[in-house]
């Protein structure tokens, strides 16, 4: 009866320890169908669990996106059996459409059971019903022709504090360039009595061929804090939070028929060129050197994409062009492309030296009409090197030539003698000075010989290694008094197309509070709020559309003024800091 009971006992324990080593575990989903931009939740219930779980969600990353997880414990007992179980809950938002896995998972010994949902597009176009986030999305046009500027404008609106690193969906296209317009602007707006906080990005596209241009759909991601955590997944503190819209379709046009056999197709709405001569271009000679200076500037373009215009062969000059200089910014939200030449001209032969004119045709987005914007020929008078003709011209004006032949010389004896004496001492003082000559030139050669040619490379190594730091030093990019100095020098003359740049780097040593690299970057920060009015007016300058009447409204002058009024309130702030910093106390207790 014994061996009986022993028996059936170690039966029932090994049949718990088969049951509790293969420690079940069921897998389910909330629903087998979804919307695209909805959430589906996956719960994994684990029965009788054990210490030390593991548990790896990364092959649910191939096709969701794991936004948040969270636990749950339970203990029922029914007719005196005790049952208890943990849920996992994680909750997936599906990346793509259609029919999708959820995969296998390991846990420990064990492995879950797949199961199979569908992905229809027909959802809502947010997925937070309590509409307390959303996106919006916005072109300024609905066709344009191909290589023509397209804003694009993503806003999120939210009325959830603390959301932490948001990001949007890579916005991927093919055969189109795309670029994101400076920084992300912040702001709020009120809408039906709600004020909403907004996340704006703002993308210019360039279609590089005609058809449908399909931006795909943006999808929000972003954290909020939470204050949960357990200790078998990570990060839980925080949920995440989505939102997603669909995307749209534009229509992209062919390149119009009145511009098929146009050189440049350029879809702009405004083109502008100059061109300025430096030194003055009247008067030239045969070697003279004059440099010409050609600007192209192009509203809706990047000056990456500008033809070349001004490299031409000249008949009777050579020419030595530079490496174009190509800019791009961003005005009033689009883009804003500029592309300078630069040539030095010198004339080899006499006469009329012809300048060809130069048409740049493109097509204005405004009218739909193709226009031509140029700058006229220009014929330069090169003039033989000055040589016996002011010789000449002097005797012809000295009078009558033979009535001076004539008068017979006068001799001054006095005259003779001091002057005789000055050649004496003169030779006297010449070989004392050649002497000396030789004597150092002899110091020089021995130094040469006996220590810098031994030590070439060392010596060349070493002055190539100081030159370098001191143009390193005083480089505008280095040194805030050079840079400071060189934006002065640009103001003063009025050179409109180098204040901009100069103004930049000067930017980059007095703003402390961020790296600046372009003009976009200064008026995002308030450090130095007076010139962001000084900016606007320059930027209104460099890029006004040709034809347009109105008076420059940058001031070079009032510019100044305000520079050296915040230059010198940053050096007065800086010595009283210096100060305080010198004679402040040391901390009582050392940390």
């Amino acid at each position: 009866m014994v061996n009986q009971t022993s028996l059936r006992a170690a039966v029932v324990f090994l049949c718990l320890a088969f049951q509790a080593a293969a420690q079940d575990i069921e897998v389910s989903v909330d629903r087998y169908e979804l919307a695209r931009g909805e959430t589906l939740t996956y719960t994994i219930r684990v029965f009788e669990q054990r210490q030390g779980m593991q548990l790896d969600l990364t092959p649910l990353t191939e096709n969701f996106d794991v936004l948040g997880t969270r636990t749950s414990s339970q203990i029922r007992s029914i007719n005196g059996s005790v049952e208890s179980w943990t849920d996992y809950i994680v909750t997936l938002f599906p990346l793509t459409e259609g029919d999708l896995e959820i995969p296998p998972l390991s846990i420990n010994n064990s492995r879950t059971n797949p199961i199979n949902v569908t992905v229809v597009n027909q959802g809502p176009r947010s997925n937070q019903s309590s509409e307390e986030l959303f996106l919006e999305i916005e072109v300024n046009k609905d066709s344009i022709y191909v290589q023509e500027q397209l804003l694009f404008t993503v806003r999120l609106f939210y009325t959830i504090n603390g959301i932490r690193n948001p990001q949007f969906t890579e916005l991927e296209m093919p055969d189109a360039v795309i670029q994101l317009i400076g920084s992300p602007n912040q702001y709020e707006k009120l809408i039906d009595g709600v004020r909403y906080g907004v996340y704006e990005k703002r993308y210019v596209i360039f279609p590089q061929r005609s058809g449908p241009l399909e931006i795909p759909d943006i999808l929000f991601r972003g954290e909020v804090t939470d204050g949960s955590s357990n200790f078998v997944f990570r990060n839980l503190n925080t949920r995440r939070v989505t939102a997603f819209i669909d995307g749209m379709t534009v229509e992209v046009k062919q390149r119009p028929a009145a511009a098929a056999n146009s050189p440049f197709w350029l879809p702009v709405s405004g083109l502008s060129l100059e061109d300025n001569w430096a030194p003055d271009i009247k008067e030239l000679q045969i070697g003279d050197s004059v440099v010409r200076t050609i600007t192209m500037v192009t509203d809706g373009l990047d000056g990456a994409v500008l033809p070349p215009f001004g490299a031409a062969d000249l008949n009777g000059a050579n020419t030595y062009p530079d490496p174009a200089e190509i800019d791009r910014t961003f005005v009033s939200g689009a883009i804003v492309g500029t592309r300078v030449e630069t040539m030095t001209i010198v004339p080899t032969v006499d006469g009329n030296l012809e300048i060809p004119e130069i048409a740049i045709p493109w097509w204005n987005i405004d009218t739909d009409q193709p226009q031509v914007t140029s700058i006229p020929a220009k014929i330069l008078n090169v003039g033989t090197i000055a040589g016996a003709a002011p010789a000449e011209q002097a005797v012809s004006s000295s009078g009558n030539l033979e009535e001076l032949l004539a008068m017979p010389p006068v001799v001054d004896q006095d005259m003779i003698d001091e002057q005789a004496e000055a050649e004496y001492v003169e030779i006297e003082a010449n070989w004392l000075r050649y002497l000396i000559s030789a004597a150092f030139l002899i110091v020089l050669f021995s130094i040469y010989r006996l220590v810098l040619r031994p030590n070439r490379q060392l010596v060349n190594h070493y002055m190539s290694s100081v030159k370098n730091r001191i143009n390193e030093r005083y480089s505008p990019a280095n040194n805030e008094r050079v840079a400071f100095q060189q934006l002065l020098k640009t103001l003063k003359r009025k050179e409109i197309h180098l204040i901009r740049t100069n103004l930049v780097v000067w930017c980059d040593h007095f703003i402390a509070s961020r790296r600046i690299a372009n003009v976009e970057d200064i008026l995002q920060v308030q450090e130095a709020a007076e010139l962001h009015e000084h900016i606007n007016d320059l930027q209104t300058d460099l890029f006004r559309k040709s034809g347009d009447s109105k008076g420059q409204r940058f001031n070079p002058a009032r510019c100044i003024q305000t520079i050296m009024t915040l230059r010198s309130a940053k050096i007065k702030q800086s010595k009283q800091q210096a100060n305080e910093d010198r004679y402040s106390l040391p901390p009582l207790y050392r940390t």
